[in-house]
C-alpha cells in the first residue's frame, strides 16, 4: 500500500470531548500497521501461510474493535446527512458497474458472471471492478467464463492513483469531507472506499451493484459519496458474523448504508434477509428478496462417454453408486460431517464410492478422517472442476451438509440434471429443494440420519424419475435466469 494513499486518506482528526478507549495512540498505531501488513502478506504469500495470518488478522481486528466503535460513535457526519459531490444528472448516461472482491469459485461469483452476461445480451454498457483479481489463481476461477465479455473486468486503481484522480476531479474541501465521513473506518477500509470513489468519479456509472460484505461497504460508501444515483448492495448467504472474515466495522457500515433510503439492499433468500435483519436490528422489509438465477438450458448432462471417462480417470467401477458434492472445504460447509455421513454409508453400501470436487483448508483433514474410518480408498477428492455439469453427472445422490448457505446454486444444477439432493437445513437450502420431489432437507446435523436418507434415495429408483419430471419446472419458476435478470433490471431502473 502506498504511503501517499495511507497518509492522505487514512489520517483523521477527532473533534469530540468524549474520551477514546484506554489503548495508547502508539499501541493503536502499531496494531493498525500490523493489520495492514497482514492484509498485504495474505495477498502475496502461499495459501498454507495465509491461514495462520488470517487468524492473526482477526485477532488484530478484535483488539482494534473498541477504537472503531469509539470512532464511529464520535463521527462528525452520518452517511444519511452526506451531500453528494456530483449531481445525479452527471451519471445518467454512465455504465452499470458491478463490484466484488474477485472471481473466486463460489455461488456469488457465478451470479456476478450471469448478471454481466445478461446485461451484455441486452446491450447495456457494463463492467466489473474488483479488489483482488490476479492475486491468486483461485481468485480468477470464473475469469475464463467471461471470455469475450464486451465490458471491462479489472481491479480498481491503487490508492495513489485513486487519490490523484480525486484531486483532479473534486475540490480540496470535498476531499476533506470524504476523509471526515470515513475517518471512523479502519485505515485499509478507508483506502478501499477511496479507490472505489475515484473510479465512480471518473466513470460516472448510472448504477453501482456491489456484492458481498466487505465490498458492499467499500463500494456502497464510495458510490454514495460521489453521488451515484442508483446503488444496490447484495448481501451474502447469511450475516458475516457467521464467517471467519467478519470484522467489527461491517455492522456500522451496513447500518449507515441502510440509513440511506435510496440504497437498495438485497438478499438471495428469505433466510438470509432474516439473518441480516436480526444482526443489524433492521426490519426484514429493508431487504428485497432477489433470488439467484440459473440458466436452466445450460445445465445439461454431458455426453455419456465424457462421464464414463471421468469415472475411469477417478478409477471408480462402472457399476458403483456414487454419492457426491461440490463445495469448498471450509468450516461453514461442514466437510467433516459429510465424511462422517459417508463413513456410515460405506459400512452399509460396499458398492458406494464418494466424490467431492473442491479445495480448501479442511481438505487434508477430511481425507485423514476418511482414512481413520477405513474408506479412504473409496473417497475421491480431485480438486476444483470447471465443468460442474460433468462433475454432477457422476452422482446418484448429491449430498450437502452445510451449516451456512444462501441459495446453493449447485443444488439447483443437480436438480436440473435429475439428481436427487439430501441436505441439511441451512440458510436458503430449504427454499432450493422441493421436499419429496427434488430431494430431502434434514433438520440438525446427525450423520446417521443423513446416511439413512441417502440410503433411502439410493434404494428407490423412482427418485431420479421424480426429479427429472418435476425438477426443471421448479427451478425455472423460482430460480430461472430470465426472471433474475428481469428483477435485477427493474431494481436498476426504479
Amino acid at each position: 500500500m502506498s504511503g501517499v494513499g495511507r497518509h492522505a486518506f487514512a489520517a483523521a482528526s477527532m473533534t469530540t470531548s468524549r474520551q477514546p478507549p484506554r489503548q495508547g495512540p502508539l499501541l493503536l498505531g502499531l496494531f493498525g500497521l500490523f493489520r495492514q501488513s497482514l492484509d498485504t502478506a495474505r495477498r502475496v504469500l502461499p495459501r498454507p501461510v495465509k491461514r495462520p495470518l488470517a487468524r492473526l488478522a482477526r485477532a488484530a481486528d478484535s483488539m482494534l474493535a473498541p477504537r472503531t466503535q469509539w470512532r464511529f460513535d464520535t463521527r462528525t457526519i452520518a452517511l444519511a446527512d452526506w451531500k453528494p459531490i456530483f449531481r445525479a444528472a452527471e451519471f445518467a448516461a454512465g455504465p452499470i458497474i458491478l463490484a466484488n472482491n474477485a472471481l473466486a469459485p463460489g455461488g456469488t461469483e457465478r451470479q456476478v458472471v450471469n448478471t454481466l452476461w445478461g446485461l451484455a445480451q441486452q446491450n447495456h454498457s457494463a463492467g466489473l471492478l474488483c479488489l483482488s483479481l490476479h492475486q491468486d489463481p483461485e481468485l480468477d476461477f470464473f475469469l475464463p467464463a467471461l471470455t469475450g465479455f464486451p465490458g471491462f473486468i479489472r481491479n480498481v486503481k491503487p490508492a495513489a492513483a485513486a487519490l490523484a484522480i480525486l484531486r483532479s476531479r473534486i475540490s480540496a474541501a470535498d476531499c476533506a469531507r470524504m476523509q471526515a465521513a470515513t475517518a471512523w473506518m479502519p485505515p485499509d477500509v478507508q483506502i478501499d472506499v477511496l479507490r472505489f470513489a475515484a473510479e465512480f468519479a471518473s466513470l460516472k456509472p448510472s448504477v453501482v451493484h456491489a456484492w458481498q460484505d466487505s465490498t458492499n461497504v467499500a463500494a456502497g460508501y464510495g458510490a454514495w459519496l460521489v453521488g451515484v444515483p442508483r446503488i444496490l448492495v447484495s448481501c451474502r448467504s447469511l450475516a458475516p458474523t457467521n464467517f471467519a472474515y467478519f470484522r467489527a466495522y461491517m455492522s456500522h457500515g451496513y447500518r449507515e448504508l441502510a440509513s440511506c433510503a435510496p440504497i437498495v439492499m438485497t438478499s438471495n433468500s428469505e433466510a438470509g434477509a432474516h439473518d441480516y435483519a436480526r444482526w443489524l436490528d433492521l426490519p426484514v422489509g429493508r431487504f428485497v428478496i432477489r433470488r439467484n438465477g440459473i440458466d436452466t438450458h445450460a445445465s445439461v448432462r454431458p455426453a455419456p462417454h465424457r462421464t464414463a471417462a471421468l469415472r475411469a480417470e477417478l478409477e471408480i467401477p462402472a457399476d458403483a453408486k456414487i454419492v457426491g458434492s461440490i463445495f469448498r472445504f471450509t468450516a461453514e460447509k461442514r466437510p467433516l460431517l459429510w465424511i462422517k455421513t459417508a463413513a456410515h454409508l460405506s459400512k452399509q453400501r460396499t458398492d458406494c464410492h464418494f466424490v467431492i470436487f473442491g479445495e480448501g483448508p479442511l481438505k487434508t483433514q477430511a481425507h485423514a478422517t476418511a482414512k481413520r474410518h477405513g474408506f479412504a480408498g473409496r473417497l475421491h477428492l480431485p480438486g476444483n472442476i470447471e465443468d460442474s455439469s460433468l462433475g454432477l453427472s457422476l452422482f446418484d445422490v448429491f449430498l450437502l451438509t452445510s451449516k451456512i448457505e444462501g441459495t446453493p446454486n449447485v443444488v439447483l444444477e443437480a436438480t436440473l440434471l435429475g439428481i436427487p439432493t439430501v441436505a441439511t437445513d441451512a440458510g436458503g437450502v430449504r427454499e432450493a429443494v422441493a421436499d419429496d420431489l427434488t430431494g430431502r432437507v434434514i433438520a440438525g446435523a446427525d450423520a446417521n440420519e443423513l446416511a439413512r436418507q441417502v440410503t433411502a434415495v439410493l434404494d428407490d429408483p423412482a427418485w431420479q424419475a421424480r426429479v427429472k419430471t418435476h425438477g426443471p419446472a421448479f427451478v425455472e419458476r423460482r430460480f430461472g435466469l430470465a426472471r433474475m435478470l428481469e428483477e435485477t433490471w427493474k431494481l436498476y431502473r426504479n
